[in-house]
């Protein structure tokens, strides 16, 4: 990675790590179901969290056929039902012949904990507004004094080392307002030269990595891309070849996934560093 010139650095479990906002938006969304719902909602994400439910990080939910994927380079491998039922095989390959296409609504890409409870949160029936005015209380709580962030140690030093002689990326599909807050909560909003807010990864993530590219002139084998979701943020940036680093907190990448899988923000500062 020496000849690296752009670090392209997702917001959302890449500059920081903290969690117990998904709580709070578990919260939100499961207020807007209906009642006889709300309990049903309860133990899903409890057992999603403890590992207990087919609904799994890096899994894949169909909204329109409420059906839980395993998939590889897009193209499904295993379904189950919400219960955990296995699919047939056959009724898979008839199903699902063209590669998954992901987006925010109908199929949704499980590759952090924000979409654990939306998940859950659309098998239950919560509407499309619904589930965005969830997500923007949460980001309003999060810019709030009561959203209290934990530093990693030596990580400002290193983006601000960083900085000096790079060009640092800002790629997130949070909102501009929020994702400005939460930067000066940590102390890294003079870091980035350029900011993309609302990104619509991975739909546009491509789309994104070329623009840069071209506004600072470089190739994409000086080009780096952080983050902790590899459909929005690592696979669109192999295919374009970027360098890429994943922060996989949950062990559920293959080696060849991206250059460097790390499992949290202590190993990416070191990473940083060599």
């Amino acid at each position: 990675m020496k000849d690296i010139e752009v670090y392209v650095f997702d917001l959302d479990g890449t500059l920081y790590e903290d969690t117990h906002h998904f709580d709070y938006y578990a919260k939100r969304l499961c207020e807007k179901l209906d009642f006889s719902n709300r309990k049903l909602f309860e133990k899903d994400y409890k057992a999603v969290l403890n590992g207990m439910h087919s609904l799994k990080i890096g899994s894949v939910f169909d909204v329109k056929r409420d059906l839980i994927l395993r998939q590889k380079n897009g193209q499904v491998t295993q379904a189950f039902t919400w219960e955990g039922e296995s699919c047939l095989q056959e009724d898979i390959g008839h199903i699902y012949k063209e590669a998954l296409q992901f987006d925010f609504h109908s199929m949704l890409n499980i590759g952090d904990l924000w979409w654990v409870p939306a998940a859950i949160a659309r098998h239950y029936g919560i509407d499309n507004q619904a589930a965005e005015s969830s997500f923007l209380e949460t980001r309003e709580y999060m810019m709030s004094p009561e959203f209290v962030m934990k530093e990693v140690r030596g990580f400002k030093k290193m983006l601000q080392q960083l900085a000096k002689d790079k060009k640092l990326i800002l790629l997130t599909n949070s909102p501009e307002k929020d994702s400005n807050v939460i930067l000066t909560k940590l102390g890294f909003e003079e870091y980035f030269d350029t900011k993309i807010f609302d990104g619509r990864k991975p739909i546009q993530t491509k789309e994104h990595l070329k623009r840069i590219k071209e506004k600072y002139q470089i190739d994409f084998h000086q080009m780096v891309s952080v983050g902790d979701n590899a459909i929005n943020e690592i696979t669109p940036a192999k295919q374009l070849g970027c360098k890429t680093v994943l922060i996989d907190p949950y062990s559920i990448s293959n080696p060849s996934d991206a250059d460097v899988i790390i499992s949290n923000l202590d190993e990416l500062v070191q990473v940083l560093k060599k």
